[in-house]
């Protein structure tokens, strides 16, 4: 059976369990901390050939920003929060190796206090998922990790590691009939069942994904569009939006997005479109949504310009989350939970709404970004065309935003 058979086939015989978790939650306003939904794609079954990265990053530390970091055998971008950087939650490094995770509490182990540590780690020191496999066994016993990790690298192969402390289990997308595979925050190889979480995620990703991936239509955008931002929860579909009922009492067109794949505590998203074998490494970009997805813009970055755009960095946190915080304020604006949002004010029906105006921004944004990897593909990467590029480009769509505000 394929790593995908057995985690969906996991999932059903938790969902039993998992369903009593989601009640109470409704009823008593507390939830799981289910953090994170991963997938890792092969080239085989993307659009255009290139593997595939994504991270929603579901959390308490709001302010989610991008850095640039040297100084270690490899230069890499990576989602930070404010701070001295002791701890990375998603990046891509110069040799186009990238890398996600979700934590996995029901693996073996005692803490996953490492994890954030553990992946700038493997940024700085690994070229390829054979040497973050080679890591991972140099460490086993001396690590504090417990997390699902997502891995793709410069010669366009992508892995999964299940790590617990002592141990870890590889999984590969291109060996899977399905060509992908997904992670919320429970582990195949998991030796403490009742602790795992994130089963509705990880069915409505499932269900997302496999048709375009068996279609080879899946790209940056998809993801982004269809699975990062999606809003289907554990009681209903509200699409098309604006959502015309009422959930659980509370006024209409207001949705829990508890255990939704957009979630009110997710803080960003992250993509790393890789490169087919043979390509330069340097031409893997790193797309970023900082913030809830369905308030905020994609955009790219790349290694090789040595930075990160203005918008999307900063000290404290970057001047695009700030905008993005008012959007979300907006949305979430029923005064007797902070979990329902407003799906009118993503779409009103009538062409308005924050989803509508993004998609617009992110048409120009995306077919800017491709124009210019056409370019760059063709002559190679210029590093100061790059840096100009990504400035420029996450500067018109800031002021975009904040017009739209």
């Amino acid at each position: 059976m394929s790593p995908v058979s057995k985690a969906a086939g996991k999932a059903r015989r938790r969902a039993a369990g998992a369903a009593a978790v989601w009640l109470m939650a409704a009823w008593t306003g507390r939830h799981p901390a289910s953090p994170c939904t991963i997938a890792v794609i092969s080239g085989r079954v993307t659009a255009d050939g290139r593997p595939l990265l994504w991270k929603n990053r579901d959390v308490s530390s709001q302010d989610n920003l991008l850095r640039f970091l040297g100084g270690g055998r490899h230069a890499f971008v990576g989602l930070v929060e404010p701070g001295p950087v002791e701890k990375v939650w998603a990046g891509l490094n110069d040799a186009g190796l990238a890398i996600v995770n979700a934590v996995s509490t029901d693996l073996e182990g005692t803490s996953e206090s490492e994890n954030g540590a553990f992946i700038k780690r493997v940024l700085e020191e690994c070229a390829t998922v054979r040497e973050v496999e080679f890591l991972l066994a140099a460490t086993n016993g001396a690590r504090r990790t417990m997390a699902n990790f997502g891995v793709i690298d410069g010669r366009g192969e992508g892995a999964v590691f299940e790590a617990g402390n002592a141990r870890f289990a590889k999984y590969d997308p291109a060996s899977s009939p399905a060509g992908f595979i997904v992670r919320t925050n429970y582990a195949l190889t998991g030796t403490k069942p009742a602790e795992g979480e994130g089963f509705v995620r990880f069915d409505r990703a499932m269900a997302i994904i496999a048709p375009a991936a068996a279609a080879r239509i899946v790209d940056v955008r998809f993801l982004a569009d269809k699975a990062a931002r999606d809003l289907v929860n554990e009681a209903l579909d509200p699409y098309p939006l604006p959502f015309r009922g009422s959930q659980a009492g509370h006024p209409p067109g207001f949705i829990r997005t508890d255990f939704s794949i957009n979630r009110y505590r997710t803080a960003s998203a992250t993509f790393i479109q890789g490169v087919r074998p043979g390509e330069d490494p340097r031409l893997a970009t790193l797309w970023s949504i900082l913030g809830e997805p369905v308030c905020s813009l994609a955009l790219p970055v790349w290694v090789g310009s040595a930075e990160v755009p203005t918008a999307l960095g900063g000290v404290l946190t970057s001047p695009l989350r700030e905008l993005v915080k008012i959007a979300e304020g907006r949305c979430y604006s029923d005064p007797t939970s902070d979990r329902y949002l407003d799906t009118a004010r993503l779409d009103d029906g009538g062409g308005r709404g924050y989803l509508v105006r993004n998609a617009g921004l992110e048409s120009v944004i995306f077919r800017a970004a491709e124009a210019a990897l056409d370019r760059w593909r063709a002559s190679g990467p210029d590093p100061a065309e790059m840096r100009s590029f990504q400035e420029q480009l996450a500067a018109w769509a800031y002021r975009r935003y904040l017009a739209g505000l």
